[in-house]
């Protein structure tokens, strides 16, 4: 089945992060779960790594805080998907790469 609109790989859209409760044994794992920000009711779709380089230029700090923000509710940004091939033992990963918070 379809996501119901999921945004075509490499383009921007705004998503919902939240922490999806799985833990890694073997990566890459679906870490993550996203939804289109104007489709909150959509199937969410897993996201193995979010890239948040952009927005926080490397500060460590801010890094941590953004990444506590998709237990507590969710973290909006605009970023687009990828698929990085054959990230980990478990095959591949989709990435978000967050361009900016909204």
């Amino acid at each position: 089945p379809g996501n119901g609109g999921e945004a075509k790989a490499g383009e921007s859209a705004v998503y919902i992060v939240k922490d999806s409760g799985i833990r890694c044994i073997a990566p890459p794992c679906p870490s993550y779960n996203a939804v289109l920000a104007d489709k909150p009711d959509m199937d969410a779709i897993p996201v193995h790594e979010l890239d948040l380089s952009a927005v926080t230029g490397g500060n460590e700090q801010q890094m941590d805080s953004l990444m506590q923000r998709t237990t507590a509710g969710g973290l909006k940004v605009r970023g687009s998907l990828e698929t990085r091939p054959k990230a980990g033992p478990s095959g591949d990963a989709t990435v978000l790469r967050a361009s900016k918070l909204e």
